[in-house]
């Protein structure tokens, strides 16, 4: 992570301040260094925007991008791919389960939450982070699930983490639950996240830490 006043040659691109307040305490909790800036752009569109625009830049080594697939994993994975395509930068044809990480000068990654896979964004991650026997977090769904269609915001999965959020006896944002421990940084999905970044980010043999892995 770069000091105040200097930009990082190594730049993680991401929707909005809760991703980036997400991916910085997942770095603390997993112990994995920062030594790359989070850029938050406002949004699915700005960042496709950013992307051939941080390519362009003098001296970048490594550039990541995190974008929620929402409904449609496919269409915003061919979204992503056009505009590394424009800097003759040519992804897979489909994401990788583990996220995509291409080797060059700059090396990229591509990280579609939740898991590269399957419809959804940064809440569905999150919530693999809550421990199984949680039970405001049972009855956060519960709650949520009861409120009529017409009623209930929408993705469902964004309004019961938000709701367990809110629930707690101290109330704090995601990223602040992850800092605390209420969230588990340990969870496989998790871990998979943070295996990226660190492929992405960390170079072979240049001293930073091991894959983390699960226990059995």
């Amino acid at each position: 992570m770069a000091l105040p006043g200097e930009t990082s040659d190594r730049v993680l691109l991401v929707e909005g301040q809760d991703d980036e307040h997400v991916v910085g305490h997942l770095c603390t909790q997993s112990g994995l260094a920062r030594n790359f800036d989070i850029v938050p752009k406002g949004g699915f569109p700005e960042v496709l925007k950013s992307i051939p625009v941080e390519l362009a830049v003098s001296g970048r080594s490594a550039l990541g991008v995190v974008v929620d697939t929402n409904d449609n994993p496919e269409a915003r994975w061919q979204a992503v791919r056009d505009r590394f395509k424009r800097r003759d930068i040519v992804l897979p044809s489909h994401p990788d389960p583990e996220g995509v990480v291409l080797e060059g000068r700059p090396r990229v990654g591509v990280w579609l939450m939740p898991d590269n896979q399957s419809p959804g964004q940064l809440e569905d991650l999150v919530a693999t982070m809550i421990p199984a026997e949680d039970v405001v977090w049972r009855l956060a769904q519960e709650f949520v699930d009861r409120i009529p269609e017409p009623e209930r915001s929408s993705p469902t999965i964004k309004v019961q983490v938000h709701t367990w959020l809110a629930a707690r006896a101290e109330a704090r944002p995601m990223g602040s639950a992850i800092g605390t421990g209420h969230l588990e940084a340990t969870s496989p999905a998790a871990i998979s996240f943070i295996n990226w970044l660190q492929h992405l980010f960390h170079e072979s043999g240049a001293g930073g830490p091991q894959p983390v892995h699960t226990t059995t």
